[in-house]
């Protein structure tokens, strides 16, 4: 097959999206992938090359850049857009990731400028007959429930995670990285932009109400990308900063950020609504021990790999933790389950259905051109 992706996220740095298409790219140059890959920059970038040579060094010559978008997309077999961005008259060739559908199921937590662009793109996509691709169960059913979709034409596949998201680091180097960004040696991780959908009011609520002894040794650290209305929890951390052993850093790279939920003694990830919820796949694979709602698709990701809570409980968030941070054979459970959880979003195991997506796809594509 030929198989095209819009390629222009990936210079947007940590945020799901930019994530998403990264790794799926780097699963497509892989050895052992026999398909033409044609890398499309629909954002129109000036270095567009430059970034892709930064982010993935030299790729195999099967895997290049379009010179001329219009012409090539007129030979592809399959056109991927993992985010939002469609070409004109790509057809039913399309496959159109869906990373959530919040815009509609939690309308209040999304601008209106957002709203407006992600479901355009929605109608763009489903104009042009495209197979959907939800990134979880839980987002399929909310495909087939509020655009009225035909099963056949919505597939689920997770997102792929970035292979340094690993049990098997250096700990010097973990022990380095954290010392760079102030990070003490016992803390507490979360992880997520300054979004009221991240419920970070809470988790910093339920910060406060964890016993005194456990504030005093533990660090809160949060990992976190400016977001909309985050004013008032900037101000809140700012004061936490300063009393309370909590700390904001980043935005991180991935190795990095893979460094912290190593020596993290839990991430804890209370979001309102997830499409997938990446970091607790991420902290999974790195053995750390997960706090995490019981809504939305946050228990299909985390299965029986995490603590499950009420994300909008906050004594049961402050309970969730303080019972990680002084259980070590919970947080042993909890990072064995995690990690044989996370071979799940492996490159080994995603790759073969992403294919046969694309295959099914342009099987489809053919028969309705």
């Amino acid at each position: 097959m030929r198989i095209g992706v819009d390629a222009g996220r990936i210079a947007h740095g940590r945020g799901g999206v930019a994530s998403y298409t990264r790794e799926l790219i780097r699963a497509l140059a892989a050895p052992g992938v026999d398909h033409e890959i044609v890398l499309f920059d629909l954002d129109g970038g000036s270095a567009f090359s430059t970034v892709v040579e930064e982010t993935y060094g030299r790729l195999p010559q099967r895997v290049r850049i379009a010179a001329n978008t219009r012409e090539e997309l007129q030979d592809l077999d399959v056109f991927h857009a993992p985010g939002f961005r469609i070409p004109a008259a790509v057809g039913p060739k399309l496959v159109f990731t869906v990373h959530d559908l919040t815009v509609l199921s939690h309308p209040e937590c999304h601008t209106l400028a957002n709203r407006v662009r992600t479901l355009a793109s929605v109608a763009d996509a489903l104009a042009c007959g495209a197979t959907i691709l939800a990134v979880s169960e839980t987002t399929r059913r909310e495909a087939l429930r509020l655009l009225a979709l035909q099963v056949e034409k919505v597939e689920v596949l997770p997102p792929i995670l970035n292979p340094c998201f690993s049990a098997r680091g250096d700990v010097r180097a973990d022990e380095a990285a954290a010392r760079r960004l102030g990070i003490d040696d016992l803390f507490v991780l979360a992880v997520g932009s300054l979004e009221p959908r991240k419920n970070l009011e809470r988790l910093l609520d339920a910060w406060m109400a964890l016993p005194d002894r456990l504030r005093r040794t533990h660090q809160l650290v949060v990992v976190a990308a400016d977001g909309w209305r985050q004013r008032s929890i900037l101000r809140r951390l700012d004061r936490l900063k300063r009393t309370e052993n909590a700390v904001r850093v980043g935005p991180l790279r991935d190795g990095e950020l893979a460094a912290l939920y190593r020596r993290a003694r839990a991430l804890v990830f209370p979001s309102l609504a997830e499409g997938f919820g990446l970091p607790v796949a991420e902290a999974m694979a790195c053995g750390s021990p997960v706090v995490t709602s019981e809504s939305s698709s946050l228990p299909e990701v985390a299965g029986d790999a995490a603590i499950l809570v009420d994300p909008e409980d906050v004594d049961a968030i402050a309970a969730a933790v303080a019972g990680v941070l002084e259980d070590e054979g919970l947080r042993r459970d909890l990072r064995e389950r995690g990690y044989e959880r996370s071979r799940s979003f492996s490159h080994d195991a995603l790759l073969p259905r992403l294919l046969e997506i694309y295959r099914r796809a342009a099987q489809r594509s053919n028969i309705e051109r």
